[in-house]
């Protein structure tokens, strides 16, 4: 997994030969905007906080799973201490190669398209009736996993047996707060000229005002969901569009292009086009 410390909002994931990443994390925080080249499945096994995702505001509590498919933009917040340590599973896989290998199987396979495909919406399930099957089924594979013998196709049923535990819809509802009309609102208005003083008043509140509450509810500042936004979006153009990088640029709010420049080198860790060189083809 490719981060630095202060910038890359992009996660790329270096799946192995497997086709998948698997990752059992305790004790270890969380609390950065990012997305991925490939789906992310979030199982929480203890633990809770607010996922930022869709626009919308969910609480992260123990029986619940999240599907991120392929460049969906979200954040996980946790704020741990003695009393709420955040233990998790995560696994990352490319859809399409897994896919591959459910022939047999086309209901699943079909719902597998469902939920994972780009473009497909983030989804969460509450799935606290079956979280110990689900755990078992996990520990099992993180097992498996071990062995010399284990191979694209055991992946494939992982994937399988975990879809077919969900619920046949997603449960869980968003929240409508602070934080979240500020970030509709960005998400309408990102790609212009937009200050802390526009979204305060849009908000009817003072900048200070505006700032702490957006702080409080997801740990962040409006500032940095504003360039990350902006720049997810240049991310987006860079990769599925022939537009040069001055009219990204301004496409994605921008009026100064070496502004633009030295903004994506310091989030991304790469220039758009090293950016475009590196993941076009990805």
């Amino acid at each position: 997994m490719q981060r630095t410390e202060d910038s890359s909002y992009l996660e790329h994931i270096n799946l192995n030969d497997k086709s998948i990443y698997f990752n059992r994390m305790k004790d270890m925080p969380a609390n950065y905007y990012h997305w991925h080249q490939c789906v992310e499945i979030l199982s929480v096994s203890q633990g809770v906080g607010i996922a930022l995702m869709e626009h919308q505001q969910y609480t992260v509590k123990p029986g619940r799973i999240f599907i991120f498919p392929p460049g969906k933009l979200h954040k996980v917040f946790v704020e741990q201490d003695a009393r709420n340590i955040y233990h998790r599973t995560t696994l990352h896989f490319n859809a399409p190669q897994i896919e591959q290998y459910l022939r047999d199987f086309p209901r699943q396979q079909m719902l597998l398209r469902q939920l994972c495909a780009r473009g497909e919406k983030a989804r969460v399930f509450d799935v606290g009736d079956v979280q110990p099957v689900i755990e078992t089924l996990l520990s099992r594979f993180e097992e498996q996993l071990k062995s010399q013998t284990f191979s694209i196709s055991d992946s494939a049923f992982l994937v399988m047996q975990l879809i077919s535990l969900l619920p046949h819809q997603a449960q869980a509802t968003g929240q409508n707060t602070f934080s979240v009309s500020i970030i509709r609102w960005i998400e309408t208005h990102f790609h212009q000229r937009c200050s802390l003083e526009d979204i305060a008043s849009e908000m009817g509140c003072s900048r200070g005002h505006a700032s702490r509450r957006f702080h409080e509810e997801t740990g962040g500042t409006i500032q940095e969901y504003l360039m990350m936004r902006r720049i997810r979006q240049a991310c987006e153009l860079l990769l599925h569009t022939n537009s040069s990088v001055r009219d990204i640029a301004a496409q994605v709010g921008f009026s100064e292009y070496a502004w633009f420049i030295t903004c994506f080198r310091k989030n991304m860790g790469k220039t758009p086009l090293q950016y475009r060189k590196t993941y076009a083809s990805v």
